[in-house]
């Protein structure tokens, strides 16, 4: 079957936050029953800083103040509305968001 180089524009959504009360996998759990985000990816940040301080990481520690970033990309329009339903699951995210080309192969 012949593969034809598609590109799309889209969202690249990422979500800057920590898991101090554990709601990363329940804000995973949600998106991935709306059916319409595709997939995510969280980072895990050994090291970061922000307005309560710096926090960093050993090998044994699996602090909940350590930095967090969600990613995904989403259609244009419907990337605003996932942004919404995110600041109502996690209250302390911070959330940038632009527009980039999405390449993909399709079967022919």
């Amino acid at each position: 079957m012949p593969h034809t180089l598609k590109k799309q524009a889209v969202t690249l959504v990422r979500v800057y936050t920590d898991d101090t009360h554990g709601h990363i996998g329940t804000m995973l759990d949600k998106l991935n029953a709306r059916d319409d985000v595709i997939g995510a990816t969280i980072f895990r940040g050994i090291a970061g800083f922000g307005a309560q301080g710096i926090y960093k990481s050993s090998l044994l520690d699996l602090s909940g103040h350590l930095p967090i970033v969600v990613e995904f990309y989403h259609s244009s329009d419907k990337a605003d509305e996932v942004i919404q339903f995110i600041h109502e699951q996690i209250k302390n995210a911070h959330i940038i968001s632009w527009q980039v080309n999405l390449s993909f192969e399709h079967l022919d």
